[in-house]
């Protein structure tokens, strides 16, 4: 199993919804997904975060480049989770 890589994108909500901070790597961005009572994510060191109700909103309303992120989950680079 490569540990850098999700399994599923129910992997990714359950650890947004666990409120643990994802760092990753997508199409040469890093990112950050965390939480400070609302899941955000922001682009990585310094970007504005946009805050979702929950992990699968996140994944279903965040785009990047014009595509919701539960499209791009297999791309994504897991840096730290």
């Amino acid at each position: 199993m490569d540990d850098t890589k999700l399994v599923s994108l129910n992997e990714l909500v359950e650890a947004i919804d666990m409120g643990l901070d994802i760092v990753f790597l997508l199409r040469g961005v890093w990112y950050n997904i965390s939480t400070d009572g609302t899941p955000f994510i922001a682009v990585c060191p310094d970007g504005d975060g946009d805050y979702y109700e929950d992990g699968t909103a996140l994944v279903t309303k965040h785009m990047i480049d014009g595509v919701a992120l539960k499209d791009l989950w297999k791309e994504i680079y897991i840096e730290s989770m």
